[in-house]
């Protein structure tokens, strides 16, 4: 359902009325669209009841956006839930939010960064889907200081994350700009580097910093650190860190209400 939608919304001369059509077909992820589109929209002065209406409100760049998220959502609440699940989603959601935040450091559209974001791990959950006790016992060892580095994972596992992402991302015929941020989010950055993949590089060390990691050591807030991963010019314009952080936060408890 979320990839029809998605295609029908990238579609030149689509009309709402088509849109609202397919929706239609799936009552319950319908409803949970709007749920986290009036999340997005806290402090209007109206409630979106109707797809159209979110379109109107949110523009389709955002609503594809939350689209994606509700999607993988469900994707990860068909799996048998598990925390190491749970720590993947909060990853994934918590990079999100961060990639929204910093956007404009890096000249991207908001709405671009944060499907990015919801998206850059999806091989990690992949791997749990695949092998849920043993990568479980990776995650697990790496939290607690062991190795969590991709060439470790494809010893293990005939393949890493970003690999699997990737092979995913190109089945389900994401934007080319998302699969190239599954696949390299890893790699070191240089001159020729795209903006999306640096800024997703960037909000995922914020994210695990800020507490939303999905396996290595714990580690502490370095606002130098995130600062190094942004053009300086822009990264100079940013509020203090508490203000992202509490920005971050609360955004990603409206959501995750929203999708109760």
């Amino acid at each position: 359902m979320a990839r029809r939608l998605l295609e029908l919304i990238d579609q030149e001369g689509m009309h709402l009325r088509e849109v609202s059509r397919l929706l239609a077909t799936d009552a319950a992820f319908s409803s949970q669209v709007l749920r986290v589109a009036n999340s997005a929209l806290l402090g209007s002065r109206y409630e979106v009841t109707s797809i159209q209406r979110a379109l109107s409100a949110l523009g389709v760049n955002r609503l594809r956006a939350l689209v994606v998220t509700v999607a993988l959502k469900n994707y990860i609440g068909h799996q048998r839930d598990t925390v190491f699940l749970r720590r993947c989603w909060r990853h994934n959601l918590g990079t999100a939010l961060w990639c929204e935040t910093l956007a404009n450091c890096c000249n991207v559209e908001p709405p671009v960064g944060y499907a990015a974001g919801l998206l850059h791990d999806v091989g990690r959950i992949a791997l749990l889907t695949l092998f849920p006790h043993d990568y479980a016992v990776f995650v697990s060892d790496s939290i607690k200081g062991g190795p969590s580095d991709l060439e470790t994972e494809r010893k293990l596992f005939d393949a890493d994350h970003c690999q699997i992402g990737y092979h995913l991302s190109e089945s389900w015929n994401f934007p080319l700009a998302i699969s190239d941020v599954i696949a390299h989010h890893h790699d070191a950055a240089g001159p020729g580097t795209p903006a999306l993949r640096l800024l997703v590089h960037a909000a995922c060390i914020a994210a695990n910093m800020s507490g939303f990691r999905a396996a290595g050591v714990e580690c502490k807030w370095d606002e130098a650190r995130l600062m190094e991963l942004l053009p300086p010019r822009n990264a100079r314009l940013l509020p203090p860190a508490e203000v992202l952080m509490e920005r971050v936060a609360a955004a990603f408890s409206e959501i995750e209400r929203a999708l109760l």
